[in-house]
Parts: structure tokens; C-alpha cells; sequence
């Protein structure tokens, strides 16, 4: 890991009483709470499960700010959903159809585009986190090395039927065997999902040879998604960290990568009413009176053409960095 010099002066207090980052090992600050019966409430109602019992027995859920990087993470920890939580997440039917037998594996993503274009010279790819395989799949057809790491079972059955060399082991135990080997690393929404982010970036810097691309997307927390409050699917025992722009350009100061760019998603057309739903909770008045004047007389409606209008200037679900290991 690289030098942290850069890092500013914590006051003694703090780091006396507050966790670590889960990237620089520094204490950070706290910025908020996520009160847990709250939390399981949002899960049974949106998700249709107990998430509370893979969360600790108490009251709240405090999170706090990397003073360095900005990276946002949960205290007490650690929070990672274990394989039985995601068994039964993915289990759950999703209304809107268009998966691989559960909800969790979209076929088409932006970033996979994105992702496609930026690697388009790689040889040999390993793709983290891989799902029903779909990413792979676009992949296809040069003379490629493609490997997919999955933990999931239902991942692993899409992608498998999908003729891909899919494998159940964690970043960690393939890269102790296969150091320098890939041209490419991909982790798409994956990141967020670990208790330890840096010895996930460490062992994907492992497997990329010098020179190689690391890809990495995650929910973008300096979009709408830090104007829903409660999210249950952005916190814990789902996502157990929160990234924005300055977490991901500070990986560059921590490990051996060069950024070379940082891509955000545009809104996307079934994200528009989740959007609404935020900036209406976030900036309408409370009162009942003025909720019903504006909705009788048009101005949710009018907003909705707005954003449909404009959903190519708007931040979007998800931001993507391009990183090259240095030699």
C-alpha cells in the first residue's frame, strides 16, 4: 500500500473513538446513523426479507466519512451480507421480469458498454463479481482468455449455461495463484459489496500484469442515491460501502493505478420515478396542504416530462474509473 502522507492531521479525540477506513486504516468521521428497525422494516417491505438477522442487535448503524478518500462506511462492522443473505435477496421475484431467474442479473447494464470499449485490446480478462456472465458474453468472439469469478450459485448456473469458464472462488484465493496474469480486471458492482475494499484492490492489482486496465463501477453516492435516506439495497448487509468520485480518484494516491478516466451514468428511463421520488421527499414542503396543490394541479406530472426531457444531464445510478497498473 502506498505512503499516506498526503492525509491530513486527525485530532487526538477522534482517532480515539472512531473505526477505521476500511481503505487507509485512519479513523474517520461520523456524518449520519441508519436505525436498524428502521433499516429491516425497508427490507421486509421492499425486498421481502428478514435482513435483520444478519445485522448486529442494535439500535443503529453509524456511518462515517474517510477523512481522506470520502469513501463512506458502516460501523459496527464487519456487515457483508453472508452467501445465505444474497440466497435468499435473489430469491425474492422481481416485478419488472427480465432476468436470469432472479432479479439480481440485469442482461444489459450501461457500463458494460463502456467497460467493452475500454478494454477492447485485452487478451485475457478476469471479470470479478461476474454474475449470469453477461459482461463476459459481450466479450466473445476474439481469440480471448475470459475467466469469470462468481459466488453465487445463481450466477454461476447463468453463466455456466452461457458456456463460460465461471469459478466459485474469491478474488483473494485466485490471485495467489495466478499473479500477472490478465490483461484486464472488471469489477462491476462488486466493490461495494466487501468488507475489506483494499485487499480486494490489492489482489486485483495482483492479477493484472503491468500496463493492464482495472475497471471498476459502483452506485454513485454523489447522485440521487444519497437523497433516499433509508435504501436498504445501499446499505448494509448489502452494500457496506459508499463511493463517490474523490473515493475513486484516491486509489490512484493508494495503489500502484494511474486513472485515466471517470465515466458517471447518465439517468436512466427506469430510474426517472425513483429520481422523482427522491428530489419530491428531499425539497417539498412537508405540509399535507401543499403536497395535494401540487399534485392536483400538475406539478408532479410536469416534473416527470422535465426529467424525461433532461435525463442525459443527470447523474444517473452509477459511476465507472479506468485505471492502468503502473509499471
Amino acid at each position: 500500500m502506498a505512503d499516506l502522507k498526503f492525509a491530513p492531521q486527525l485530532p487526538r479525540d477522534l482517532t480515539r473513538i472512531s473505526p477505521p477506513s476500511p481503505l487507509t486504516g485512519r479513523p474517520g468521521e461520523r456524518i449520519g446513523a441508519i436505525p436498524v428497525e428502521a433499516l429491516t422494516d425497508a427490507y421486509r417491505k421492499e425486498n421481502g426479507i428478514d435482513a435483520g438477522k444478519y445485522l448486529p442487535e442494535i439500535d443503529a448503524l453509524d456511518v462515517y466519512r474517510c477523512l481522506d478518500t470520502g469513501l463512506e462506511y458502516f460501523s459496527p462492522g464487519p456487515l457483508a451480507g453472508p452467501p445465505a443473505f444474497y440466497e435468499e435477496l435473489y430469491a425474492t421475484e422481481n416485478p419488472e421480469g427480465g432476468y436470469d431467474g432472479n432479479w439480481a442479473y440485469r442482461h444489459e447494464k450501461w457500463e458494460y458498454a463502456v467497460a467493452r470499449d475500454a478494454i477492447a485490446r485485452a487478451t485475457s480478462v478476469l471479470d470479478i463479481g461476474c454474475g449470469g456472465g453477461d459482461f463476459l458474453v459481450l466479450l466473445k468472439g476474439l481469440d480471448r482468455r475470459l475467466v469469470g469469478l462468481e459466488t453465487s450459485r445463481f450466477g454461476r448456473t447463468a453463466a455456466s449455461a452461457k458456456g463460460l469458464d465461471v469459478r466459485d472462488e474469491s478474488i483473494e484465493k485466485h490471485a495467489a495463484a495466478n499473479a500477472d496474469a490478465y490483461d484486464a480486471v472488471s469489477a462491476i458492482q462488486v466493490l461495494e459489496h466487501v468488507n475489506d475494499p483494499r485487499a480486494f484492490i490489492e489482489n486485483c492489482v495482483r492479477v493484472l500484469r503491468p500496463g493492464g486496465a482495472l475497471i471498476i463501477s459502483v452506485p454513485n453516492n454523489d447522485a440521487f442515491l444519497k437523497d433516499c435516506p433509508i435504501l436498504p439495497l445501499n446499505s448494509p448487509p448489502h452494500h457496506v460501502t459508499r463511493w463517490g468520485r474523490e473515493a475513486l480518484m484516491s486509489l490512484q494516491r493508494l495503489f500502484p493505478l494511474e486513472l485515466l478516466r471517470i465515466e458517471k451514468e447518465p439517468l436512466q428511463a427506469d430510474n426517472v420515478g425513483w429520481y422523482q421520488a427522491a428530489m419530491e421527499a428531499k425539497y417539498l414542503p412537508a405540509s399535507r396542504l401543499f403536497r395535494s396543490v401540487y399534485h392536483r394541479f400538475g406539478g408532479s406530472a410536469a416534473f416527470r416530462r422535465y426529467l424525461e426531457s433532461q435525463r442525459e444531464t443527470i447523474d444517473g445510478h452509477t459511476i465507472l474509473a479506468v485505471y492502468r497498473k503502473r509499471t
